[in-house]
């Protein structure tokens, strides 16, 4: 066997690792800490009152960060793949990279929900619409489904640069809604320093309002910042990119800081904010190593590359898997006798056999079932 890959010398490697890292630390937190900690249980209420974990809360109260990481690579991955994309190239690759994962999964976790028999007829039903129609407000199969909508609209944004052939303007998109956003949160963390007081009263609903989420005041940074990395990392670099990559980073940092605030709030801990930040700027650094080294990875045995690139097709269906389904599984294995540490480890192993299953089998053939659908539907796109 060939000792190098065949893989696009283009696609960088790295970032199948780092998504499928992102995607451990998001179920190491749900599974570790935050699913025995909601004080508001979205998965299986009946979960906190069978077991917990306390032992793990302090190595995975912070995997939370791992959808920060996301946004980051996904900024710098749309801007990679469309520079040369003509529009409707450019919605049927989305169309097809969201839709069948998402139509799969969410067929899985309604199957684990009705097994569970916690949900309403039309509870299930409408939340399994919302999330295979990608209604972008709640309530979803899995509340996992959050991040879908906010994805879809900093795809929308790029996409409607694509189509009047204004491309070159992704840096002033990404300088719009990432200045947008750390206003946001620069006025947020003003708010906290205030006090208790009408100003942080106001500020906490706007952290909450779904509506800010999806115009990307809340993250807006993470995208623009991962066009930026692309922008110096790959196009070229220049004082103007490092500068953006600096003021979003800090900015980055203020926002992962604030959310651990409120997330030892909502939980009634007091862990530090350093893991998470350090977490994210361990990612940053990943993302450029993994550039610049891109041509050495590429060099590495064709297995070990394989194995990587199928890492990072597993991420999006562990991410949309583990939390409800996962769940259900392990609130089921403990009150069928199961001890905690096999309940834990059963759910682990499930989320991960599953999308496993899902990125390599299901997904490709319901890819190119949807792409040749939308390929034939282009002479009507006008």
């Amino acid at each position: 066997m060939s000792t190098h890959s065949t893989l696009n010398p283009r696609h960088v490697i790295g970032l199948d690792a780092l998504r499928f890292l992102a995607a451990m630390l998001v179920v190491a937190y749900h599974y570790g800490f935050w699913f025995w900690a909601d004080p508001s249980p979205v998965s299986t209420p009946h979960l906190q009152q069978l077991i917990s974990f306390p032992e793990l809360f302090s190595a995975t109260h912070f995997g939370w960060v791992g959808v920060q990481i996301f946004f980051v690579i996904s900024g710098f991955v749309i801007a990679f793949s469309s520079e040369r994309a003509r529009g409707y190239d450019f919605l049927v690759s989305r169309v097809v990279r969201l839709g069948p994962g998402v139509w799969i999964c969410a067929c899985i976790t309604l199957i684990a929900v009705v097994v569970g028999g916690e949900w309403s007829m039309y509870q299930m039903l409408l939340a399994f619409l919302h999330s295979v129609l990608f209604i972008p407000v709640a309530p979803w199969i899995d509340y996992a489904y959050w991040t879908l909508g906010i994805e879809i609209v900093f795809y929308f944004l790029v996409f409607l640069l694509v189509v009047r052939g204004k491309f070159a303007w992704i840096n002033r998109l990404a300088i719009a809604i990432g200045l947008t956003s750390s206003l946001f949160w620069l006025l947020a963390w003003l708010a906290a320093m205030g006090g208790p007081g009408q100003f942080a009263q106001w500020m906490q609903q706007l952290h909450r309002s779904r509506i800010l989420g999806l115009l990307l005041v809340h993250h807006g940074i993470f995208f623009a910042l991962g066009v930026f990395l692309w922008l110096e990392l790959v196009k070229h670099g220049c004082r103007e990119n490092r500068l953006w990559c600096a003021v979003f980073c800090a900015a980055g940092c203020l926002q992962i800081v604030l959310t651990s605030v409120a997330t030892n709030q909502a939980t009634g801990s007091a862990f530090s904010a350093w893991p998470p930040v350090l977490c994210w700027l361990g990612a940053l650094a990943w993302v450029v190593l993994s550039v610049h080294r891109n041509h050495r990875v590429h060099a590495l045995p064709q297995w070990f590359l394989r194995l990587l690139k199928t890492a990072g097709m597993m991420t999006f269906p562990l991410y949309l898997l583990h939390q409800v389904a996962g769940a259900q599984l392990m609130a089921g294995l403990v009150q069928a006798g199961a001890g905690r540490w096999v309940a834990l480890a059963g759910a682990l192993t499930f989320s991960l056999c599953c999308a496993w299953l899902v990125a390599v089998y299901g997904e490709p053939a319901l890819q190119r079932v949807t792409k040749q659908a939308l390929l034939r539907a282009r002479p009507s796109f006008h």
